[in-house]
């Protein structure tokens, strides 16, 4: 409640009831809010809508829950049409009390469809270091969500199992946290809102900029690299450009120095990185974050944002001033560093992944596209894909990461006809998944390089805690495929060869890609040497760091 407060909530309605008992009290008790008690769910509603539409702000209905919340309805769907904002607040049964025949307990989830702009149930409040953080941000998202383009109703369900009230006595005081967000609108950025995150960099001594996927993330390039910070940029996110940090997985991977280099400022920029080192390390810097994104999407699952920017990315990065020094030369000196001891190890190592995306990389001529299955594909690109000028497109299927339809997907790139070959990176078990999606190769004349890795089941697996039960690990986690990758070729009219040494591999890969026809390179390899040759990629990068000084 302190937070809707803070966040410019004036008004709310609200309707008797026991289960919303917490959320009336907290409301009654907090000056900065006017309560308006309306013994109708119905008539509250609708004098809510009226507040909003003459006001042109937020305010807020509260229920109890069963049919007391269907009879906000009627408004909801108005307040959508009319563009009106409001946030609703509905009290609910806890999960355990539902579908389980509890009196005044029906389904509230999604229950006004596609009237609402947003519509979120945390589950029941729990105590915790980071819940003060967590419901400030999500009060904060509820009030933008509504005041958004275009504006209208939030439903936000809110689960209370009992005691619903604390003792009488003195009223709990709001707890404080650093979860609050500001949140900034305008798709070409006003210059108010230049000026406040030009002056946010500048304030920062130790400020990063994170790229995650992105379409268009090449335009930003010059703007980034002018800043003068350390740029960290997955390939998808078009930005892994000469002068960014490359191998900033392999460095983050090495706790020394990883503790070392925590930032105090963050830009981020894109999706959600895949790297799970990277966001490991950003969610234990715990730095403030500013998160550009011109959908407003909230792509923050560390809710580590402090300030949202819902515009485009590039006025805001031009409005800063460029960097001289800094510690952008720490972090290229170790970049140069652990890319060597990298390259030395995949020289030296059994054939994993790794070599295969190098490879790859430099098969590749300047203009073409890959498109990365995901899994350890897209983490393998992340990891070992090399700085390139912009005329490479790397695509994925990063909206939900899964290994479903991703030949499909792929070979519809392929279609679209961009400049140069299309290649198209997976795993041997993503290729399964869709192996019917090859069909489209002999019908549409569709000419595409496809790599497959071939480590015989889920290498992911091999990497995770399941590696550990080996009673049950094979078949529940590794699922041996014994699938011929060469007879799959051959159903479906595609050329074919194997490669199982390092050193034949980017003359297998150029070959594919340049051919005439569509290929598949089935990339052979263990997934103990997998796990080992990752392992020891990331051994030389601390010894060499060690051995180097590298700070």
């Amino acid at each position: 409640m302190d937070q809707l407060v803070g966040s410019g909530l004036e008004h709310v309605c609200i309707s008797p009831g026991s289960r919303s008992a917490p959320l009336a009290m907290a409301f009654a008790r907090h000056p900065g809010v006017r309560v308006w008690m309306h013994l109708d769910e119905r008539s509250g509603s609708f004098f809510g809508l009226g507040l909003a539409k003459a006001s042109g702000r937020a305010v807020a209905l509260l229920c109890t829950s069963g049919t007391a919340a269907a009879e906000f309805h009627p408004a909801v769907v108005e307040a959508s049409y009319s563009r009106t904002p409001l946030l609703v607040l509905t009290a609910d049964r806890p999960p355990e009390l539902r579908g389980v025949g509890a009196n005044q307990a029906i389904d509230q989830d999604h229950l006004y469809g596609s009237a609402v702009r947003w519509f979120c149930d945390p589950g029941p409040p729990v105590a915790g270091a980071d819940s003060a953080r967590h419901w400030r941000r999500l009060a904060a998202r509820a009030l933008a969500e509504a005041a958004g383009t275009p504006p209208g109703p939030v439903h936000l369900n809110l689960p209370f199992q009992e005691p619903l009230t604390p003792e009488p006595g003195a009223p709990p005081s709001p707890v404080a946290a650093d979860g609050a967000v500001t949140v900034h609108r305008s798709q070409q950025p006003t210059s108010a809102m230049r000026r406040r995150f030009a002056e946010l960099v500048a304030s920062a001594e130790r400020p990063v900029l994170v790229a995650g996927e992105m379409r268009d993330g090449s335009r930003l390039g010059a703007a980034a690299i002018a800043l003068g910070i350390p740029v960290l940029a997955e390939p998808t996110s078009q930005l892994r450009l000469p002068g960014t940090v490359v191998a900033y997985e392999a460095l983050l991977r090495t706790p020394g120095w990883a503790d070392f280099h925590q930032p105090d400022l963050v830009l981020r920029v894109g999706a959600t990185p895949t790297s799970k080192p990277l966001n490991h390390w950003l969610a234990g810097a715990g730095a403030p974050t500013l998160l550009v994104d011109p959908d407003g999407g909230w792509r923050d699952p560390d809710v580590l944002a402090r300030e949202v920017f819902a515009a485009d990315p590039l006025p805001l990065l031009e409005a800063c001033a460029s960097r001289s020094g800094g510690w952008r030369p720490d972090w290229q000196a170790a970049d140069a560093v652990a890319g060597r001891a990298l390259a030395e190890t995949l020289a030296g190592g059994p054939l994993h992944e790794g070599q295969a995306v190098r490879a790859l990389a430099e098969a590749l001529p300047e203009r073409a596209t890959l498109f990365v299955g995901s899994s350890m594909a897209v983490r393998d690109v992340d990891t070992f894909w090399p700085a390139a000028p912009p005329g490479r497109l790397v695509l994925g299927n990063r909206g939900a990461s899964g290994i479903d339809g991703l030949v499909s997907t792929g070979l519809g790139v392929a279609a679209a006809e961009q400049p140069g070959p299309a290649a198209i990176l997976l795993g041997d078990l993503s290729l399964y998944h869709d192996m019917n999606g090859l069909w489209a190769v002999r019908r549409h004349g569709l000419r595409a390089a496809f790599i497959v890795l071939d480590n015989d089941g889920g290498g992911i697996f091999s990497f995770l805690p399941q590696a550990e039960h080996e009673d049950v690990f094979e078949e529940l986690f590794g699922t041996p495929l014994g699938l011929r990758l060469e007879d799959v070729a051959r159903l479906y009219g595609l050329e074919f060869c194997s490669v199982e040494r390092a050193s034949d591999l980017e003359g297998a890969l150029r070959g594919a890609v340049l051919a005439e026809r569509a290929t598949m390179v089935a990339v052979r390899f263990g997934r103990a040497d997998s796990v080992s040759g990752h392992r020891a990629c990331w051994a030389a990068v601390a010894e060499a760091l060690s051995r180097e000084g590298a700070q």
